[in-house]
Formats: C-alpha cells, structure tokens, sequence
C-alpha cells in the first residue's frame, strides 16, 4: 500500500484519509463537484469520478446528484469469522475445499508468522459487527474434520471477522462484481463500484484497469 501511495504522489496526486464523502453534484461542462467532510471541510472539482467504498457503496451512490435509485442495487452483508489453530500448522500449503454456496468457503491457510487460520464462513448479518462467536469453534471443527479428521478437540481459538459487500442475499445467485459506468447510470466520467468483496482486494490492480479503460483514460 505505500508503494501504491508513493506512485499516486509521484504522477501528482494526494492520498486523504478521515475525509468522508458527503455528495457529489455533476457539473455542467463536464465533471463533478465532491463535496467531502472531516475536520476541515472542502468542496473540490474533478474530471472524473470513481466510487469504490465497499460496504458503503450503496450509501454513496445514494448522496451523487442525478444518480437514479433504481440502478443502485441493494447491497447485503456477508460476515465471515475465522478461527486460529493453537499448535503447529498441519500443513504447508493452502488447502481449499469445494466452495459452500455465495462463498468459497472455510479454508486454510497459514499467515506471515506462520500460524495456521481457517475460515471464513458465511453468515448474512443486519449490521456491521465484528465479534466472533466463540460458540461457533464446533461447527468450524466439524467442517475441518471433512478433509482434516485429525484436528484435535479444542484446538480452536476465535480470531478475527470481517463482512462482505455482497450483491445477493441467502439462497440467491451470486452476481459478479458491478463496475457501472455512463452506459447503465447516464453519468458521463463517473463509475461506480458495487460488490467488490474478496477477492476484490486481491484483484483491484486489474479493477483499476478496467475502471480506466472504461473511462477511456
């Protein structure tokens, strides 16, 4: 992410942080006025405009003049907690196995420090929370056990959580990403992004590709 930050400063731009979106009015000879919050607030101009606030991106498609509601699609969250192994790591490798429905599923993996993680699982939640119940460590050893039988009982502690931006709800086809642009929302330089959930991290160099030659830049 620094090197990213060092690139952006080096052609001439600014990364901003604690500096909320509050709206976005389309100007007419081309562009948009943001208006952004925080400390100091600002209004400021741009040619073009990208949306990519994940979890919140329904919310501020919602506060762009002009932007019609009925192409903001409704947005779900998908929690997903995992659980880390107290002990050795078993395994070297990654091991995924067949993806759960809406999800790839509880996999494993060993962090930096060489640790072994599994998760996440798939729970649609009303709100953001990010605890971990600990109550769960039975359902994920179960769920271990089909292609680890060896997990020993208790060895498994909560970790961390996080939620997805997803597209769809329980029982529902998942969609792809939603990269929107002038074609579907009628906003010329302006594109929009909607669930971008894992591995949208992974993949938002190739995002950032594709966003530009949308926008012809």
């Amino acid at each position: 992410m620094l090197a990213l930050q060092g690139e952006i400063e080096a052609a001439g731009g600014a990364v901003v942080l604690s500096t909320p979106f509050e709206g976005a009015s389309p100007l007419a000879g081309g562009g948009f006025s943001v208006r952004a919050g925080g400390e100091e607030p600002a209004e400021l101009t741009c040619r073009y405009l990208v949306t990519a606030p994940g979890l919140s991106a329904q919310a501020v498609a919602a506060r762009i003049e002009d932007f019609p509601a009925a192409d903001i699609p409704k947005g779900h969250y998908g929690k997903g907690m995992y659980f880390r192994l107290m002990g050795k790591a078993p395994f070297a490798r990654l091991i995924y196995p067949p993806p759960i429905h809406g999800a790839l599923g509880t996999h494993y993996r060993r962090d930096l420090g060489g640790q072994a993680v599994f998760g996440p699982d798939l729970t649609f939640v009303d709100k953001i929370d990010y605890r971990v119940d600990p109550a769960a460590a039975a359902v994920f050893a179960a769920y271990i056990r089909k292609f680890w039988p060896g997990l020993p009982d208790g060895a498994l502690t909560p970790d961390y959580a996080g939620i997805r931006p997803k597209l769809h709800g329980p029982d529902e086809p998942q969609p792809d990403f939603r990269l929107d642009g002038a074609d579907r929302h009628g906003l010329e330089g302006l594109v929009a992004l909607f669930g971008i959930e894992s591995p949208g991290l992974t993949s938002s160099l190739a995002i950032g590709e594709e966003v530009a030659a949308r926008l012809g830049i």
